[in-house]
Parts: structure tokens; sequence; C-alpha cells
């Protein structure tokens, strides 16, 4: 059996969100090996507010630090 087959068995005995995930993770990794050529390569100006309609950040960045300093390890 091929690695493609097993993952293919595999994701077939996944419930939906799981195989969401699977599949967002493949994606991942496909982009990950993916060389770029120096002008295709994403500047870090273009990813400036990639986060405007996060549930996470939709809050004051006070009250995000304030979240995390008390998640944080001493």
């Amino acid at each position: 059996m091929t690695m493609v087959e097993k993952l293919c068995e595999a994701g077939s005995k996944l419930p939906p969100p799981a195989l969401a995930e699977l599949l967002d993770f493949a994606e991942f990794l496909r982009q990950k090996n993916v060389p770029l050529k120096s002008a295709q390569r994403m500047s870090l100006a273009s990813l400036a507010g990639g986060l405007e309609n996060s549930t996470t950040f939709a809050q004051p960045s006070v009250n995000i630090q304030e979240t995390f300093k008390h998640h944080a390890p001493d």
C-alpha cells in the first residue's frame, strides 16, 4: 500500500472536523516545501492586517496582554 493510499484510508475514518484539520496540515506542508523565487517571497508588510477578523485578537491589545500575562509560565 502506498503512502497516499494509507493517508486516504486514514482520512476516510476521521470525522469531518478532524479531516478538515488534516487537509489544513497537508496544505501547510505542501506550501512549506515549495521553493519560492525571491520575487514571490512574502514581505512582512504584506502580512499587515491579517488578523482583523480574528476572534482572539478582536479585543483591545491591553486586554490581550493581560490575558496572556496570566497564562505565561513563571
